[in-house]
């Protein structure tokens, strides 16, 4: 759902007349999904439905806009969400990022048990062994077929919740834990160059769900921050 409306976004902002040369800052984005009896044995056909508001211009062109989405099954809303983006031009986009070393890394060799986080493929894993309790250090694989199926000059942030909710599955101890809501806030571009810890802080219990806050750190600065209320087992 989270790369659905990531995509979604950047589709409806280029049919706005955005230039494909344009480059979209995302500064949040909030997913929630809803209980649902679905059988797993037949595929899903899943509809969404977008509504685009709150949407600036600057000398004419969109410069930011608020997507919302409603994904649905045979008509029955099974979750929904909503992102945000600013849109800028090349050279305002250089500007944001100012000078950093942008050559990917290379993956860490200590990554945690793929199973440990609800994965088949030790691919798949994007913290490496804690050396804190509740923190894992970050680890990017820029070869990764999904992550990386285009070029990019940053960790991208789908990457990122993906690391965020391996880390709460770490900090359960319960690979199959996944987010019911999650709320993310992305403050900075996580570089590559970045080395990056990921910590999380159980908030409490909220109508029988955990509640937890996950932050990705750099020297201390928080670079993202997503709170989640992980589903009932």
């Amino acid at each position: 759902m989270a790369e659905t409306l990531r995509q979604a976004v950047i589709f409806l902002s280029h049919l706005c007349g955005v230039p494909l040369t344009h480059k979209f800052i995302m500064p949040h984005m909030g997913i929630s999904v809803e209980p649902t009896a679905l059988d797993p044995l037949v595929p899903a056909q899943v509809a969404v439905e977008l509504d685009v508001k709150d949407m600036k211009l600057s000398a004419g062109q969109l410069s930011a806009l608020t997507v919302s989405a409603r994904f649905l099954v045979d008509g029955t809303a099974i979750g929904e969400g909503t992102a945000g983006a600013r849109i800028v031009n090349p050279a305002t986009y250089e500007r944001f990022r100012g000078t950093v070393p942008t050559e990917p890394p290379a993956a860490g060799e200590d990554l945690l048990a793929c199973a440990d986080v609800g994965h088949a493929t030790q691919r798949n894993v994007m913290l490496g062994q804690s050396r804190r309790p509740l923190v894992w250090p970050l680890r990017v694989d820029p070869t990764h077929p999904i992550f990386f199926d285009h070029p990019l000059d940053h960790v991208p942030g789908m990457l990122l919740v993906e690391a965020a909710r391996q880390a709460v599955r770490a900090a359960c101890s319960r690979p199959d834990a996944d987010f019911a809501v999650f709320e993310a806030d992305f403050t900075k571009l996580v570089e590559f160059s970045y080395p990056v810890d990921v910590a999380v802080t159980p908030v409490g219990e909220n109508n029988a769900h955990a509640v937890m806050r996950v932050r990705m750190r750099h020297n201390e600065e928080t670079l993202m921050s997503l709170l989640a209320r992980v589903k009932v087992p």
